[in-house]
């Protein structure tokens, strides 16, 4: 992609299950990357001393349970999800969390956010599911590298009010990356952290650059 768009180096930022490519970035090319920084991010499984479930939400809990048990599982559920996600409003999409929210991120699910994650639903669902399930299975497998090797700096923000990506998941990061910059703030959840913080991420990592 670097190579396309004619981009000798790059900053990285990785929200949720974007979290664990951005460390990739940085750990298996990072003579090509500048910064990264992780929102959100999921923790590797297993990881030693996270119970990696808990925390989260219903919906999630099923779905990386599902995914534990391998695709005849995982399957039905995609089959399931995509008909509520592919077409979902942008009035349907606070309600369409479900447990996957508290009162913090639900009352940020409003106008151009609602709208944004609506046409990401559409978008990702666009043609099948395939795309969200070679991620989940991703997520549970060896990533391919051992995060304490990552020696550049990275930025990991975490909200206590997460209930995708649970807390203890930044926490587990933070204490084991190799040279961790740790924001792990406790009025914040999985979306909030976008919506009110995402300024102040970009400031930190073109910092943390200069």
């Amino acid at each position: 992609m670097l190579d396309h768009l004619g981009a000798e180096r790059a900053w990285v930022v990785g929200w949720s299950g974007g979290g664990p490519h951005a460390l990739a970035c940085a750990a298996l090319m990072p003579e090509r990357v500048r910064g990264t920084a992780l929102i959100a991010s999921v923790a590797p499984y297993p990881a030693e001393g996270l119970d990696y479930l808990a925390g989260m939400g219903a919906e999630n809990v099923e779905e990386f349970s599902a995914a534990l048990a391998g695709p005849e599982a995982l399957i039905p559920f995609k089959e399931r999800a995509i008909l509520q996600f592919r077409d979902m409003s942008p009035d349907d999409v606070a309600s369409g969390f479900g447990d996957l929210v508290d009162e913090v991120d639900r009352g940020s699910v409003t106008g151009e956010l609602a709208a944004y994650l609506a046409a990401l639903f559409h978008e990702g669902l666009r043609t099948s599911y395939w795309g969200w399930f070679d991620d989940d299975m991703a997520f549970i497998k060896p990533w391919g590298f051992d995060v304490a090797s990552i020696q550049a700096p990275v930025h990991v923000w975490q909200g206590a009010h997460d209930r995708m990506v649970p807390f203890a998941h930044g926490e587990w990061l933070a204490g084991h990356l190799g040279n961790a910059r740790p924001h792990l703030l406790t009025d914040h959840g999985h979306l909030t952290l976008v919506v009110d913080t995402f300024p102040q991420i970009l400031d930190e990592l073109l910092r943390g650059a200069g």
